[in-house]
């Protein structure tokens, strides 16, 4: 997965804030604010030492005073929902006015470039919804990209806040836009947005030191690394680096322009199989410019004739060669790759494709796509799958061991120091999160590690309870038949697990995603599932469903099994002609796909292939898109399997 291109790098060092000579408040309390009802509300900022505020709210005045760091802090009176009047803060002979601020409800919206991504960013597939937003009650205020190595009081804004109408909108998280819209439309009242997200980001940069004693290697990583680094002069060490890794990327192009030569001896190179990223393949924190090889026999008859060469989407840039001929560059990350081989170039018996491939951050290298991984002709096809050569070119430049410069925002606890602690004192009622993509090769880890994220963010907003609702992770990236083993299956079931944990909820959403692009448009639907679940738990819409089927028991019935579900709403459906995406295995585990039929109420499944099954499994594959089990209201079914 793929963070956002351009790193903003605005790195917040504040452990406290240093006394003020004059007043201010943190970013987040700005003209436009929403409130969050029906709670006292704190407000704090800095000033001078010693000095008396004064805050002006809705009738009432409040007093605080400014200790010996400069920061002071209130509580303000629960309000009921609705717009009011300015709020004013003195001290001394200064003075703040915050305009036209709305009580209502407040949801932080956070995670990684599924929530990040707003709605300007899908304009041709939202066109109607973007033309015609206007909503002055629907506001939202959105941080900016930033790390800390140590707790930040205050947050540096990417946009202030705003009501929603047709040119605002476009800087909304499209996720979150939706949710916002949904409960608008129940609750009647004003809803506040604070868009807190960054891609490609993993669970533990979200997390307190605290919370990261749980997790050794972490902890270590924090203290060893993060902490004893000097983050002040970031920016030129990062230009300093970026040159430096630029001359080495030119030092080795000579020395790969040889390794494109047919005859060029790889021996010494990793074997390592394709398709398939690098962090899969034994190197998962690498970032850099790498090199394959890969060898692929043409038959009599087509040495001479020009082809095609497919090849799935490649982590960030490519230039391909065919036995040392260019063939062709993409600088997409997430497009598939199709290439013409021009007559000639191919040779009788062996041939020699050659990769090279720069990744910036995240994952790296071809996607496992072995669908869109062959060489074509008009009247053959060879797939490419299969063993290949790697070698590592040019490593990214560290700031510290272990860490490059471009995956500085994935490192623990520096997201959490400079994106969520600015906003612990605000009053919200709860969380939604989309996130899971950068934690896929560590799904087990996952299992613990998101739960104790929750509670570390309950903890530290000092509420037990506060409702954390989550997108389970959607289709992506195809791979090979199925029933098959699947990472992302694993991380969705791990991201089930935290539904242990009361006051949370799941959208499910593997059925609006896109086999090629981890970024899918319909955010609309996982909007709406969100706020469902908000809806039903927090909301007193006790009588609306608000999940899809979700697995109860699995029962043995002659050669098949009848599976049985809860949250069947007004009953289950089919979405399409046939009910797809359930396989099912014998005591080998060998699962094969399985015939499956609704039938009073439950989901009786067989298959030749396991006349005395004992497992059972649903949409666990990679980009599951062909499974279609929901419930009456629309809802998909919770992917699960039984044999864990």
């Amino acid at each position: 997965m793929k963070p956002c291109t351009i790193f903003l790098y605005c790195l917040l060092i504040m452990g406290s804030v240093p006394a003020y000579a004059v007043l201010k408040l943190p970013s987040i309390f700005a003209d436009n604010m929403v409130l969050q009802q029906n709670k006292a509300n704190t407000v704090w900022g800095w000033a001078s030492p010693g000095e008396s505020v004064h805050v002006s709210f809705r009738q009432k005045k409040y007093q605080a005073k400014t200790g010996s760091n400069g920061s002071w802090k209130l509580n303000i009176a629960p309000l009921q929902a609705g717009t009011t009047d300015s709020m004013t803060i003195s001290c001394g002979k200064e003075k703040l006015i915050l305009r036209n601020i709305a009580i209502g409800e407040v949801w932080v919206c956070s995670g990684q470039s599924n929530m990040e991504f707003t709605m300007g960013g899908f304009k041709d597939w939202y066109k109607e919804e973007i033309t015609t937003a206007n909503d002055p009650e629907l506001r939202f205020v959105v941080l900016k990209n930033a790390v800390a190595k140590v707790e930040a009081t205050d947050a540096l804004l990417l946009h202030s806040w705003a009501s929603i109408n047709a040119t605002s909108v476009e800087q909304c998280s499209a996720v979150a836009y939706f949710f916002a819209k949904k409960l608008r439309a129940k609750l009647h009242v004003p809803v506040g947005l604070i868009i807190s997200s960054w891609g490609g980001t993993p669970a533990q940069s979200w997390m307190d030191t605290a919370a990261l004693t749980s997790f050794p290697n972490y902890a270590s990583l924090y203290k060893k690394v993060i902490l004893p680094l000097d983050l002040s002069s970031i920016d030129e060490l990062k230009i300093k680096l970026d040159k430096i890794y630029k001359q080495k990327i030119t030092q080795s192009e000579p020395a790969f322009k040889m390794a494109t030569q047919h005859d060029y001896v790889d021996a010494g190179w990793e074997d390592c199989r394709l398709p398939g990223v690098w962090e899969e393949n034994g190197h998962p924190d690498l970032d850099g410019v790498c090199a394959y090889r890969i060898r692929v026999t043409v038959p009599p008859g087509y040495e001479n004739k020009a082809a095609e060469l497919h090849m799935p989407a490649i982590d960030d840039i490519d230039s391909t060669y065919i036995n040392g001929q260019f063939i062709g560059t993409y600088r997409v990350w997430n497009e598939l790759r199709k290439y013409t081989v021009p007559a000639g170039t191919l040779r009788e018996g062996v041939n020699v494709i050659s990769i090279w491939v720069e990744d910036t951050g995240g994952g790296g290298g071809l996607n496992d796509d072995q669908e869109n991984f062959y060489l074509q002709w008009p009247d053959k096809r060879i797939n490419l799958a299969g063993e290949a050569k790697f070698k590592l070119l040019v490593p990214a430049e560290s700031i510290a061991p272990g860490v490059n410069l471009s995956a500085l925002q994935n490192q623990p606890a520096v997201l959490f120091n400079a994106m969520t602690s600015p906003l612990l004192p605000y009053g919200i009622k709860g969380v939604i999160w989309y996130q899971g993509e950068a934690n896929v090769p560590a799904y087990e880890e996952y299992r613990r590690l998101f739960p104790a994220m929750i509670n570390n963010w309950r903890q530290r907003w000092n509420n037990p309870a506060l409702p954390f609702f989550f997108v389970q992770l959607s289709s992506f990236n195809p791979s090979g038949i199925e029933p098959i083993e699947s990472k992302w299956a694993a991380l969705r079931e791990a991201q089930t697990y935290a539904l242990r944990l009361p006051h949370t909820g799941m959208a499910v959403s593997t059925d609006v995603g896109e086999l090629k692009d981890i970024h899918p448009k319909r955010k609309k639907e996982v909007g709406e599932r969100l706020a469902a679940n908000a809806l039903q738990m927090e909301y007193g819409f006790t009588k609306d469903e608000y999940s899809g089927p979700v697995f109860k028991t699995a029962i043995r019935e002659g050669n098949g099994m009848i599976i049985q579900f809860d949250h069947k709403g007004a009953g289950l459906k089919i979405n399409g002609n046939k009910l797809l995406g359930f396989a099912i295995a014998g005591k080998d585990k060998k699962f094969v796909a399985a015939d499956a039929v609704i039938r009073s109420g439950t989901v009786f499944v067989s298959a030749t292939g396991a006349p005395s099954p004992v497992y059972v499994r649903y949409a666990w594959a990679n980009a599951p898109l062909e499974a279609n089990l929901y419930n009456a209201e629309g809802f998909p079914a919770v992917p699960f399997r039984t044999d864990q």
